[in-house]
């Protein structure tokens, strides 16, 4: 039913072309086309000098140019129509909802299969575990290096930004090991400018 309601609603969008089209309001040729274009031309450069936007001698120059304009449009010569246009138009316009519906049709096009959910967990799960893993390992490594030195400051950088990503935020102990690590980072350290950045963020979302 909904493929009906589908079909139906494009049909319906394609109605206003074949009305623009038909009734033969439009010219049909380039001859009354041309004509058409500069009786209108014609009719402008009057309003133009009723206006006075333009002098007399500027709008009878330019009337002289679009009649001898109007006068080679007539004399174009163009093939009648037999009307096989109209009917390629109509045509136009119903095969191309059609074609267009067809393409949700159940099988028209190829199935890509998406990427199963429990293969996405297990591999939030596999990252996640390895960075609990990492954030083990550098605790343990902080606990055997002396907490002054640039080895304990570096630690405590990477450290602090391992936990900051495992929670999506700096957390309160990311921060205190970003100020620790920066209490004792050498200048021009790579994790010096971590933790001044870091804490720089940190302050502005407070």
């Amino acid at each position: 039913m909904i493929y009906l309601a589908m079909l139906a609603l494009a049909l319906v969008l394609m109605v206003p072309i074949a009305f623009a089209f038909g009734g033969g309001r439009f010219v049909r040729n380039r001859r009354e086309t041309a004509m058409k274009l500069h009786r209108e031309q014609l009719a402008e450069l009057a309003r133009d000098l009723a206006d006075n936007r333009i002098a007399a001698a500027e709008y009878a120059a330019a009337k002289l140019e679009v009649e001898r304009r109007l006068l080679a449009a007539d004399a174009l010569a163009d093939a009648p129509q037999d009307g096989n246009s109209r009917l390629l138009l109509f045509a136009t316009i119903i095969a191309v909802p059609v074609m267009a519906f067809a393409l949700y049709l159940p099988g028209s096009t190829p199935n890509v299969p998406s990427e199963p959910h429990t293969q996405w967990v297990r591999e939030q799960d596999e990252a996640n575990a390895r960075l609990i893993g990492f954030i083990t390992a550098l605790r343990m490594r902080l606990a055997n290096v002396d907490p002054n030195s640039p080895d304990a400051s570096q630690g405590e950088a990477y450290l602090a930004e391992a936990l900051s990503e495992q929670a999506g935020q700096i957390t309160p102990e990311a921060l205190a090991y970003f100020k620790q690590s920066l209490a004792n980072a050498p200048p021009g350290s790579s994790w010096r400018v971590l933790d001044e950045e870091r804490l720089t963020q940190a302050n502005a979302n407070e």
